[in-house]
């Protein structure tokens, strides 16, 4: 059928699992900070941006025009429930509250404390591992950076028979009135990023004049991998990471090829089943006289 299929990079773009609610965020590194809680049913983001029409109440201007349309605010959200309690965040959930031993005591005055940042990171991509080789990977993550958020609902507690309890809340994010133009969230969607395993790449005379035989080590092969090649003058040819070489030169291990004639510098590549990089090494050519 043509039209019962799904994007071919379907896998590379999920966003999956509930993500986690955690005071900071450092999108440069992917570290995360202390999470609030555990939570239950995922966590909702929602921008609420409030639009206003600028042609309304002028005389024989039409409504709801593209042109004279533009965003007044926004009343960005983050609403879900936690599934664990402590003092600490039951006090962050009442706002304007005071902690003591535990006790919880409310009050109407609102401080600057009471309104701090709150950042929603979730897995997204098909490399979801921070590390080191052996992983290639470095983790793709989604994430909401709520600025000046504060829970408008207060502390709520509703008990479960025979089950946990739920504590519902709804950070909201809010203007700073000293920079009135910086809305209040911001928003990261970053693929994962993979480190180029790095290849042996040796190269020897081959068994007749023009050929040389290439032999690859310090790496196994993973399901649907390949080695492929590329020859140049005298510059090993770049490979990053994630780089098409779909069209590179095929190339079975020990096996010997037939360089272009004044070519003596050669880069081997390993090609995952979707065409792209993860893997390189390179070496001066030595041909059979």
């Amino acid at each position: 059928m043509e039209y019962t299929k799904v994007p071919s990079d379907t896998m590379q773009a999920l966003q999956v699992n509930a993500g986690v609610l955690v005071d900071d965020f450092t999108p440069s590194t992917g570290v995360i900070g202390n999470q609030l809680a555990a939570t239950g049913g995922g966590v909702e983001f929602d921008p609420h941006p409030n639009f206003v029409d600028r042609g309304d109440g002028i005389d024989n201007m039409p409504k709801n025009t593209w042109q004279m349309k533009g965003i007044d605010y926004f009343e960005p959200h983050l609403t879900g429930t936690f599934k664990m309690m402590k003092a600490a965040l039951a006090n962050m959930l009442q706002a304007g509250a005071t902690v003591s031993d535990g006790h919880i005591i409310p009050s109407h005055v609102l401080a600057a404390a009471n309104f701090d940042d709150v950042w929603l990171v979730g897995d997204y991509s098909d490399k979801n591992v921070n590390g080191t080789s052996p992983s290639t990977a470095k983790a793709g993550y989604i994430a909401i950076h709520l600025k000046n958020a504060m829970n408008v609902l207060g502390f709520r507690w509703k008990t479960n028979d025979k089950n946990k309890a739920d504590f519902q809340f709804d950070f909201q994010g809010h203007y700073d009135i000293t920079d009135i133009d910086d809305v209040p969230f911001e928003i990261y969607v970053v693929a994962g990023a993979g480190t180029l395993e790095s290849l042996t790449v040796t190269s020897e005379a081959g068994t007749s004049s023009g050929k040389s035989k290439i032999t690859v080590s310090g790496y196994t092969l993973g399901a649907g991998e390949s080695y492929v090649y590329k020859t140049a003058e005298s510059t090993a040819p770049d490979v990053a990471y994630g780089d098409d070489v779909s069209t590179w030169t095929a190339l079975t291990n020990g096996s010997e090829i037939t360089p272009t004639s004044g070519h003596t510098k050669i880069t081997v590549a390993v090609k995952n089943g979707s065409g792209k990089a993860v893997g390189s090494g390179n070496a001066t050519l030595t041909v059979a006289a």
